[in-house]
């Protein structure tokens, strides 16, 4: 994967606090330690400096590590459980330091666990100035990194979400709204200017122009939050009263619109029982709380990366480059994860992703759908732009 200047990858550390739309809680280093043990819990832990607890149960044959960005958001979670449970399988001990938004911390935590000789390190990058010269100390250690949405140098792979990283999922979605209602009134609420959030706005307002919608109206939600939405929605429908469609950047926004526009007497669109003139409201990011929403009528659909799964596939990953299943040079650049759009026909056959079971061959998934690095250069080619 040909390599990008630092600039590009600064926005990573905000793509993380705005991604799930949580509040974050303060985690200071606070970490877990999972083994192939059955039981959860952490026998006789010990605190390291960089803020990572060890167990002193008896030794696994692999380590893996993770530095979590944020370890109170829940899309961090999910790539978490992920990794856990498929640590598990594969029989490895898998250790965690949350950096909670601190790029100097994620640093320091990635250098201690180059000192601890782990078979693999797995991160969302925070500052990717900051982490390229500690990610070349890892490769040169022989310690692969792979990395989620966050592509850069010495990254062996980046594991690259279809929702975040192309524009897919705002086709399928425009495509679906033409559908539904040709030539539909569409509002866009988008959220804080990063280019991720700006590039897969961007994408819905194109798309759905192509798809021959019309967008009275793009607003961003600047609080990332339910009531922020809410707030806008409340005041575009005094002006478009007729809107049939909200877009929404996440999920949070999702649910802020519906509760807007459920309070102007108006229904929501549901894929298992349509009624005409409701309106569809859609969000992003698969949260618990969107597919509950979903089943209960109250937003039309959540886009879904697959986080629980993509984070056992990275793990599965290092695992068979550690057990040497794995050429080093057929390790691929980037892996490519599909979304899924979870709406009233089908939300009954996921599950949450905290409640997901993982299991082995989850990465085949994602190897066999793409490791073309081309798919990402649309959004590559944007952020430079910015």
């Amino acid at each position: 994967m040909r390599r990008r200047p630092a600039r590009y990858y600064l926005w990573i550390s905000l793509v993380v606090l705005l991604i799930s739309g949580l509040a974050f809680v303060g985690c200071g280093g606070d970490a877990t330690t999972t083994t192939a043990a059955p039981t959860d819990t952490t026998v006789g832990a010990t605190e390291t400096t960089a803020g990572t607890t060890e167990t002193t149960a008896a030794a696994v044959d692999l380590k893996f590590a993770e530095s979590n960005p944020v370890a109170s958001n829940q899309h961090q979670m999910a790539f978490s459980y992920g990794k856990s449970e498929m640590a598990k399988l594969v029989g490895a001990e898998f250790i965690t330091a949350d950096a909670n938004l601190t790029p100097a911390k994620q640093v320091t935590d990635i250098d201690t666990f180059i000192s601890q000789k782990v078979n693999g390190i797995t991160s969302w990058t925070l500052d990717q100035g900051a982490a390229t010269a500690v990610y070349q100390r890892a490769q040169d250690a022989g310690i692969p990194v792979v990395t989620e949405n966050s592509p850069g140098d010495f990254v062996t792979t980046v594991f690259a979400q279809e929702q975040n990283m192309t524009r897919k999922a705002q086709i399928d979605a425009a495509e679906w709204f033409a559908e539904v209602y040709p030539g539909g009134k569409m509002f866009v609420i988008g959220g804080p200017p990063v280019p991720y959030i700006l590039y897969v706005s961007k994408n819905m307002e194109e798309e759905g122009a192509a798809a021959g919608l019309t967008v009275l109206s793009r607003q961003e939600n600047m609080t990332d939050q339910a009531n922020g939405a809410q707030v806008i929605v409340q005041d575009l429908l005094t002006k478009y009263p007729d809107v049939q469609i909200v877009w929404c950047f996440n999920d949070r926004s999702a649910l802020g619109a519906s509760a807007a526009l459920r309070a102007a007497g108006k229904k929501i669109y549901n894929a298992a029982n349509p009624e005409p003139g409701a309106v569809m409201v859609t969000g992003m990011n698969g949260t618990q709380e969107a597919l509950e929403a979903v089943k209960a009528g109250i937003i039309t659909a959540t886009y879904a990366g697959q986080s629980e799964k993509v984070g056992a596939a990275e793990i599965e990953l290092l695992a068979r480059i550690a057990k040497g299943e794995i050429a080093a040079g057929d390790v691929p650049s980037v892996v490519v994860c599909p979304y899924k759009r979870w709406d009233g026909t089908n939300v009954d056959q996921t599950s949450f992703p905290m409640d997901t079971i993982i299991e082995l061959g989850v990465l085949d998934e994602f190897l066999n759908y793409s490791t073309d690095p081309s798919m990402i250069d649309d959004f590559m080619e944007f952020v430079g732009t910015l």
